[in-house]
């Protein structure tokens, strides 16, 4: 199943926010038009599923920062459908569910709390209040903690924590995805924001289970056809450490690189292989991992990347994400300012962010493209792409205002 609605109230420049969701969704819309804030919601959202609400946000923050300028609210509201499986026949309990809640923000400090959560199913909403639980905490990670939930039958509750996990949220750099990484077990099944360290988390799943790696080998290769396979080796790598101004490369030292073999026979450094290569072994790692997330948040894929080879690794990436056969990638939701992306997608996969024209202090708000009534006949009139009638038509235009 995948999350198909997703809904926020004033968090940040987000007024009120409620947009359909399909398994790969596109964000569009100028700069400062809040897509970055929508995915940090849906990553707020999934996070707060496990450990303190606070650490849920992106950090630092304090007080009413991530509140809504001008809301005259402390509550910031977040919820979530999730739609039939993509496979009829895996279905499980949670598919029609609404699960959401509203968190209290301090005037100072960084002690927000739930203010209310809830669970819907069957048309019935239901109150979900532990018994001697922390406020501190969603019902989900009090209960992941042993309190019962009042309220709510366990299955119920079991069924929506299979999908409500931490997702993984991302702005790729393949150049920082192809170095050779030291080992770092604060970073064992993950990767850096912009990617690094691709190398020690395929090391970790190989660790794990080598036959996954194995599997993972086999799709890769199927998808490059150049290559025959390849491997990790030990090699002088980079460490980082997190420091006051953000991540910073802190020493050198011993650690695992990637290197293609081609069916010719050659060798290739992962740092001389394509960066579309590149991307999509990153991406085919995050669905070879032994708790993959439900849920990737991709900022901008197209940054340095030829557009003739990022038109195969978007093509790869829905092709991976609506495959009923092996390993399938989890939903993925990207932001793009490129029009050629956009060209690769169905109205139905977009949702246009903006700000009302002339209103530039409004909150942001959400329009999807499938009801934008012209759409469909711009593009069958003009024989325009998706991506084109975006670059050439206004907003007003695309959504018939007047």
């Amino acid at each position: 199943m995948y999350l198909s609605r997703f809904g926020v109230k004033n968090y940040k420049c987000l007024g009120e926010i409620d947009i359909p969701l399909t398994p790969i969704h596109v964000l569009i819309g100028e700069n400062d038009a809040g897509k970055t804030s929508l995915l940090e919601a849906m990553a707020a959202f999934f996070g707060s599923s496990e450990g303190p609400l606070r650490e849920a946000f992106p950090q630092p923050w304090s007080g009413l920062e991530l509140v809504r300028h001008g809301s005259g609210d402390r509550l910031v509201e977040f919820w979530g459908k999730w739609g039939p499986c993509r496979d009829e026949q895996k279905a499980t309990p949670a598919s029609g569910f609404r699960h959401g809640f509203a968190v209290d923000f301090p005037p100072e400090g960084k002690n927000c709390t739930v203010a209310d959560e809830w669970i819907e199913s069957d048309g019935e909403r239901r109150v979900l209040l532990p018994k001697g639980g922390r406020r501190d905490r969603t019902a989900l990670a009090n209960s992941r903690q042993g309190h019962e939930i009042k309220g709510c039958d366990p299955n119920d509750l079991n069924a929506i924590s299979e999908v409500l996990k931490p997702c993984h949220m991302y702005s790729f750099d393949a150049k920082q995805m192809a170095l050779p990484a030291a080992f770092d077990t604060n970073r064992k099944f993950r990767l850096d924001p912009d990617g690094f360290g691709l190398a020690t988390l395929l090391d970790d799943i190989s660790g794990y289970d080598p036959q996954r790696l194995i599997e993972l080998r086999d799709t890769f290769c199927d998808f490059f056809p150049q290559f025959k396979k390849f491997r990790l080796e030990l090699e002088i790598s980079v460490k980082r450490s997190a420091g006051p101004e953000g991540i910073h490369t802190s020493a050198i030292t011993e650690g695992k690189g990637i290197f293609f073999e081609t069916r010719t026979g050659e060798t290739i450094r992962a740092r001389h292989a394509s960066d579309g290569a590149i991307l999509f072994l990153g991406f085919l790692a995050l669905a070879h991992l032994p708790d993959p997330p439900t849920l990737l948040l991709i900022e901008e894929p197209e940054n340095g990347i030829y557009p003739k080879r990022l038109e195969q690794v978007i093509k790869m990436l829905k092709e991976l994400v609506h495959r009923n056969e092996g390993v399938q990638l989890p939903q993925i939701i990207m932001t793009t300012h490129s029009p050629y992306v956009l060209s690769l997608f169905e109205p139905e996969e977009v949702t246009f962010l903006s700000r009302a024209p002339g209103k530039p202090d409004n909150p942001v708000r959400a329009r999807p493209l499938r009801d934008a009534p012209n759409i469909h006949n711009l593009m069958k009139k003009e024989e325009f792409y998706l991506g084109e009638l975006w670059y050439n038509f206004t907003e007003e235009e695309l959504f018939g205002d007047a």
